[in-house]
């Protein structure tokens, strides 16, 4: 497939780009002069008369779009650098990530922290409670509880 062929086959989004800005000229990775030929347009440039700081030509919405097909494309490394932008995409992204504090291991609520001594004192509450009634109700109920005890464990095993 040759260069043209292949330049047809782009969408006319990146087809409009590269006509407008061809990948022949070494665009400038800074604010440059907005007469300069290596004039990047993703970047903010100064006016060489007014010395003020004009727009981007291109926003970072509209960037994101020509990135994002030129990735697709594989023509990614012929678009201007875009290195001092804060613009992120796919993969960088997502390998940059920092997880806020609590994500992969969430700390939880208090009841949330506190079920596991509750339910370890609850079963010991449990196991204890048969001398408990029969410390409050007196040594007559103690007996009572013995016996009941005795008569419900099987033995013709």
């Amino acid at each position: 497939m040759s260069y043209k062929q292949y330049f047809d086959s782009l969408p006319l989004k990146l087809k409009s780009f590269f006509q407008r800005y061809p990948p022949s000229i070494k665009y400038s990775p800074v604010s440059t002069s907005t007469k300069a030929i290596n004039a990047n347009p993703f970047l903010p440039n100064k006016h060489p008369v007014t010395q003020r700081f004009h727009d981007p030509k291109y926003s970072l919405r509209r960037m994101s779009d020509v990135y994002k097909l030129a990735l697709r494309y594989g023509v990614e490394e012929f678009l201007p650098p875009i290195e001092n932008t804060k613009k992120l995409f796919f993969e960088e992204k997502y390998n940059k990530k920092t997880l806020m504090k609590g994500v992969l291991l969430p700390k939880g609520h208090k009841h949330e922290l506190k079920l596991n001594e509750k339910l370890k004192k609850r079963e010991e509450a449990l196991k204890k409670v048969d001398e408990l009634i029969a410390s409050k109700k007196g040594s007559k109920y103690a007996k009572r509880v013995e016996k009941m005890k005795k008569n419900q464990s099987i033995g013709w095993f």
